[in-house]
């Protein structure tokens, strides 16, 4: 008789799927694997098995399976049975999300306990930029603010309840930008300092940095993160442009010319310093496969990281800053800055001395 003997939660991350293990004291079966995705069904693997010696059949490195759909849908469901001459039983339906992270615990304790973010600890911010936070089965969050009365000295604590932007499926994206938070609360006479961002056990806050406000961020860059969220992430240091040309010439009429340019144009970027937890969490930009500017409040070019270095020391000074080097995706790299023409100093420009 066919029996279940293992199977994965019923809610897991794509990057950590349990075996699947049947029991039968028949010679074979048939197993059927399928994943749903939005609603359709896609058969992933129908085959006649052979029970091992032990009597069982084992379904192992199902993550190879079925990373591919969770990453295109965020969250997909299995279904698996094995049926011999003696009868059929089959799994409980698994939800799957994904992920690209070992986080170290269960889905359901992390989903409980964290947004959809490696980031684990304070962010800095400041109002020109964009924040946003993701959260699994959450509709609402509370943001708590500290407000400073300059007048006074006096600090000021505020909450209130927001709903999410947007939702897909069981994941909620929540709008927590500085100036958006600001909005929320009456501000006359007072300063945004810090904010919370809680959605029942997930907390993240962000502190509010003055010394950002300097600085205009060269390169802004989205990028999906290892639960497939988008993110952002500014970049305070040096910034540099440099185009490579590769030519092929030949003589025509006696004439040497080029018949071929090929621009390849890189730019070197550097986050500028970061704190432990923004160390740890920017190290999401460089495994990102997907990457695009940010300009102007809209998605720019897609780019390709094509070099990183990321190292962080135990050393009292260490102040850790990554630099990187990328260029367009696409073929032409001839791109034009229409709308900063006219500038005698672009954002590689140092405003140290300002």
């Amino acid at each position: 008789m066919a029996t279940l003997l293992s199977q994965p939660s019923q809610l897991c991350f794509s990057s950590d799927i349990a075996d699947i293990v049947f029991g039968s004291n028949s010679t074979n079966g048939k197993l059927i694997l399928d994943i749903i995705c939005e609603g359709e069904r896609i058969n992933l693997l129908e085959e006649t098995m052979y029970p091992a010696i032990d009597g069982k059949v084992v379904l192992c490195d199902l993550t190879s399976m079925v990373e591919l759909y969770a990453k295109k849908y965020l969250e997909v469901q299995l279904e698996c049975s094995f049926a011999d001459e003696s009868g059929k039983v089959s799994i409980s339906p698994v939800t799957i999300l994904f992920s690209m992270a070992d986080v170290g615990t269960s889905a359901t304790d992390f989903l409980n306990s964290h947004f959809l973010t490696t980031l684990n600890g304070e962010k800095r911010t400041t109002m020109i930029r964009e924040e946003r936070l993701y959260a699994y089965g959450a509709a609402e969050a509370t943001v708590e603010v500290t407000l400073l009365m300059p007048a006074t000295g006096k600090t000021v604590s505020k909450s209130r309840t927001v709903a999410a932007s947007t939702t897909s499926g069981h994941v909620s994206q929540f709008d927590v930008s500085p100036d958006v938070v600001a909005s929320m609360f009456d501000m006359e006479g007072c300063e945004l300092l810090t904010y919370t961002v809680s959605a029942g056990q997930r907390s993240q806050t962000y502190l509010l940095d003055r010394q950002l406000d300097r600085m205009s961020p060269s390169p802004v860059l989205l990028f999906t993160n290892s639960f497939g969220c988008e993110e952002f992430i500014y970049c305070n240091g040096l910034h540099k442009k440099e185009s490579k040309y590769s030519r092929e010439s030949a003589r025509f009429l006696a004439k040497l010319r080029n018949y071929s340019i090929v621009e390849n144009r890189e730019f070197t970027a550097n986050t500028g310093y970061l704190n432990e937890a923004e160390a740890d969490w920017a190290d999401e930009l460089f495994r990102a496969e997907e990457v695009c500017l940010w300009v102007d409040g809209h998605r720019g070019k897609n780019v390709v990281i094509s070099d990183s270095k990321s190292e962080i020391s135990n050393a009292n000074d260490n102040m850790p800053s990554f630099e990187f080097v990328y260029s367009y995706a696409q073929r032409i790299h001839n791109v034009m800055q229409v709308a900063h023409a006219g500038r005698v100093f672009d954002n590689t420009f140092d405003s140290t001395f300002e």
